[in-house]
């Protein structure tokens, strides 16, 4: 294959990287893809978290139609616990659920505690697809034209 028709992925690539909102993903890409398979054993949520400087879990973003857009989570809430436990004891260790249960979660929102009733669902795999699909985007191939990481070219 000639350079001519290695110049646009070159540039798709620089250009994924530019548009990023992901950082560098530390994992190997088989690792990844492992990490994510474990979401179908827990509750979907349908947000995104984000650990601030102070270690809360802050919700990033909310995806439409999800068990935690259902529930009332917005954008901006601090999550505090999920059924009586710390947000990251409960992310790192639900089991045993089954789709349609309930449980609480609070949230801070502003000044005030909201206590919220989720339903827990199995992820959608068109949404796991789409989770997984962008990630790989912007959490590796977007950092593999640079010299010296993960699958760039050998000379």
């Amino acid at each position: 294959m000639g350079p001519k028709r290695w110049l646009p992925l070159l540039a798709l690539l620089i250009a994924i990287s530019a548009a990023a909102e992901e950082p560098r993903c530390p994992l190997d890409v088989a690792t990844c893809l492992s990490q994510y398979q474990r979401m179908r054993e827990r509750p979907w949520l349908g947000i995104v978290v984000e650990i601030d400087s102070t270690g809360r879990r802050l919700v990033r973003g909310v995806e439409p139609g999800s068990p935690a857009q259902r529930a009332g989570l917005r954008a901006g809430d601090v999550l505090k616990s999920i059924e009586g436990m710390p947000p990251r004891q409960w992310f790192a260790g639900k089991s045993g659920w089954r789709a349609g249960e309930r449980g609480p979660i609070v949230v801070q929102r502003g000044q005030r505690e909201k206590v919220l009733q989720l339903r827990y669902e199995a992820i959608p795999e068109a949404t796991l697809a789409r989770i997984i699909g962008v990630h790989m985007l912007e959490g590796h191939l977007a950092y593999m034209h640079e010299p010296g990481e993960e699958g760039a070219r050998k000379r």
